[in-house]
């Protein structure tokens, strides 16, 4: 993971942007094109400079971080925001994954993860905990009842059966190449098998494919 990825940091604390700005830039794979102290801001910011990845806070005065990820993936589709939350559970986590967000990632990120997680995204891979998406899950299936998960069930069935065991495994936050050695398939085949799954579930990224998962999985 070697190409140059460009970066929008998006945070309305100053020091918050000043201290990712100070980390990223000491990745020469890593380029900063734009900072924005708002959603708005990003938005513009993003349509203006076409970034590879977005780095998103959640929480922002007047557009929160949701509203400028779903503005942002209409506009800038092949850009990818990855939010960055304070919270392990934070329920805006699953709007924004819904809203198009590529994954998420706590500010306390060790430097080497963070670069890492923003190479994958750039790559159009998974970059979010699994664990704390399984709870972030299961807190909004408790809080909203069950018919979403059978729905969700019921979705996940179109699927064959080796593009399922693909979607799990992405559920798992495995990487292409991880999934192509458990399943003894190539990367290319995993990246049909996920295109297919996307495109039959009526999903946007690996990511809500990953939701959908766990979310068939509280309703067994």
């Amino acid at each position: 993971m070697n190409t140059t990825v460009s970066i929008l940091i998006v945070d309305d604390d100053a020091m918050v942007r000043a201290g990712l700005s100070m980390v990223l830039s000491a990745d020469p794979t890593i380029t900063i094109v734009a900072e924005a102290p708002s959603g708005a801001d990003a938005v513009a910011a993003a349509i203006r400079h076409r970034p590879d990845v977005v780095l998103m806070d959640l929480q922002m005065p007047e557009m929160n971080g949701v509203e400028a990820t779903r503005r942002i993936h209409h506009a800038v589709p092949s850009a990818a925001v990855l939010m960055l939350t304070t919270f392990h559970l934070d329920t805006h986590v699953l709007d924004a994954l819904q809203a198009g967000a590529s994954g998420y990632l706590l500010k306390d990120v060790a430097p080497q993860e963070l670069c890492h997680a923003i190479h994958l995204a750039a790559a159009g891979e998974s970059a979010f905990s699994a664990t704390i998406t399984r709870q972030l899950v299961a807190r909004q299936a408790r809080s909203r009842g069950d018919d979403g998960n059978a729905r969700a069930a019921r979705t996940l069935a179109v699927l064959t059966e080796r593009e399922r065991a693909v979607a799990e495994a992405v559920a798992e936050g495995a990487a292409n190449a991880t999934i192509a050695k458990a399943l003894f398939m190539s990367e290319g085949t995993v990246k049909t098998h996920i295109s297919r799954a996307l495109t039959k579930t009526g999903l946007d990224n690996r990511v809500q494919l990953a939701l959908l998962v766990f979310r068939a999985q509280q309703s067994r």
